[in-house]
């Protein structure tokens, strides 16, 4: 009986100081500090200080300190709980004021488009801003009731707060309204995929002509190309698979329109088509179904 008492306790003790563990790192989890770094990055561990433009850090579990400019710093989440934005969005400069619901209203803008290919001889920052252009273009066109946002004032804007174009989904949609000022924000990606060359053979060729003419009362044939000649060509074009998305978001954050679509024809230019057919059947489209 003594021994089973004993290894009771044994099995008591042992329980105890797994759950003293486990608590003891949940304690240690819970008092985290999180860095929210301009470049999408996390880092989680103590803030040892703030002095000036630096951030003093060290990561859980090491000892090694180091100084972050607040410059590169979006926000930090301390283990508290309490939340401190330290650039609003990235900007070096003191944070800017987010803007007023009101001041959106009715306002949409458009981001430079993810842009995905597998043919490297393709610039893709400057397709990207190739589709902006051509679906702030389709907007204007095909919707009503609603204000765009030039490009070059909306790359303005991303650029100053450090968003650019490998990082645009840093934030998030609501955040990047209030940032733009706008109540809508378009976000774009084209997958265009070379699916290969095809060449094609032109040709043409004159045949001999003749000409019927009398001459002492006599039929007499002239010929008026003594020769005959042809010339080929060999035109090479490059095909492509082309497909385009595009999700329409509103300053609450909501996807108010998300849709997918692969182009007809196989031109690189085959998704400005693509693009005024999505435009005019979104919310605000044309063609939208009310």
């Amino acid at each position: 009986m003594t021994k089973l008492v004993n290894k009771l306790k044994q099995v008591l003790c042992i329980i105890i100081f797994c759950n003293s563990i486990f608590a003891v790192a949940q304690s240690a989890q819970k008092e985290q500090d999180i860095l929210f770094m301009t470049n999408g990055e996390k880092k989680e561990g103590k803030i040892l200080s703030i002095r000036g433009n630096t951030v003093k850090f060290i990561y859980t579990g090491e000892t090694l300190e180091y100084n972050y400019e607040k410059a590169d710093i979006n926000k930090i989440i301390f283990a508290s709980g309490r939340t401190e934005i330290i650039n609003y969005f990235g900007n070096s400069e003191p944070a800017a004021r987010p803007s007023l619901p009101s001041e959106r209203k009715g306002k949409i803008a458009v981001l430079p488009f993810e842009f995905i290919s597998n043919d490297p001889s393709l610039d893709v920052n400057l397709l990207g801003e190739q589709l902006q252009a051509d679906s702030y273009l389709s907007i204007k066109k095909y919707t009503m009731g609603l204000e765009l946002q030039d490009p070059i004032t909306t790359n303005n804007l991303l650029a100053k707060n450090r968003l650019l174009y490998s990082n645009l989904k840093v934030i998030s949609p609501k955040e990047m309204a209030e940032l733009l000022g706008v109540e809508m924000v378009v976000y774009g990606a084209a997958n265009i995929r070379n699916t290969g060359n095809s060449t094609q053979q032109n040709g043409f060729a004159s045949d001999n002509v003749t000409a019927t003419s009398k001459k002492d009362g006599k039929k007499e044939n002239a010929n008026l190309y003594a020769t005959e000649y042809s010339s080929n060509t060999v035109t090479t074009t490059t095909n492509y698979d082309t497909k385009i998305s595009l999700s329409i978001f509103n300053d609450t954050g909501a996807n108010v329109y998300a849709v997918s679509r692969n182009s007809f024809g196989s031109d690189l230019d085959a998704y400005v088509g693509t693009i005024n057919y999505l435009v005019k059947r979104c919310p605000f489209g044309s063609k939208a179904k009310r």
